[in-house]
């Protein structure tokens, strides 16, 4: 692993105030990587640097969130919704329909002691009702996509983020999305930001972009509410 990637995350921790947070998201990438090898979780070719990199990412999420419930629709490794948690938000909900997926986030909840976020093996298609105040979600499925599924299941004042590569972001309808860069992307030395969005009936919405986990990136969050 490069020997800066855990001077990054920690340059990272300090700029969302989370510095107290830096050994367990060092642990918490270690057990990415080990379950890794036999659980595909990420990227099967991914590097401990390519996962500090998504930790990183998902990090910066965090002050757009802060106290907010959300939830995180295809969880997957736990980015970017099992690391708000480990940063002290954990009124989550992790979606996730596959089952060793599933039990990975179960195991890292049970193992820092998280008590009060969920994990949900359902599908986002398959919920009734979304009821957290941020649906967020990170390399996914098409943005569009997302919100018409996500839209027709939310009530009164919610948002959505999702994390999505710049170059996604690009192809989105000027019309519709502002893009906004990131200050993820001078930590990581790539374009990053988010897209933003206001839908009718007052549902504020954000589009956050940032690498895809297949692409071995990350990238950060912030948010206009």
């Amino acid at each position: 692993m490069h020997a800066e990637a855990p001077e990054i995350l920690k340059v990272s921790l300090e700029e969302i105030s989370k510095p107290e947070k830096e050994k367990e998201l060092k642990e918490f990438a270690l057990k990415v990587f080990d379950w890794n090898k036999t659980t595909n979780l990420v990227s099967k070719n991914s590097t401990l640097e390519n996962i500090y990199h998504h930790i990183i990412d998902s990090a910066h999420l965090y002050p757009y969130i802060q106290n907010n419930s959300y939830i995180d629709v295809g969880s997957g490794a736990g980015f970017p919704g099992l690391v708000i948690s480990i940063l002290g938000n954990e009124a989550g909900c992790l979606l996730e329909p596959a089952n060793k997926k599933a039990s990975f986030l179960r195991h890292c909840l049970a193992h820092f002691g998280i008590q009060n976020t969920k994990v949900l093996q359902k599908r986002l298609e398959h919920l009734d009702l979304i009821k957290e105040d941020v649906l967020i979600s990170r390399a996914f499925a098409e943005p569009k996509k997302i919100q018409n599924l996500a839209i027709k299941k939310m009530s009164g004042d919610q948002k959505i983020l999702l994390m999505v590569s710049e170059q996604q972001a690009m192809r989105e309808d000027k019309n519709d999305w502002k893009y906004i860069p990131s200050a993820a992307s001078k930590i990581l030395g790539k374009k990053t930001g988010f897209l933003e969005f206001n839908p009718p009936k007052n549902d504020s919405c954000l589009l956050y972009t940032s690498p895809s986990p297949r692409d071995g990136l990350l990238s950060r969050m912030p948010s206009s509410a």
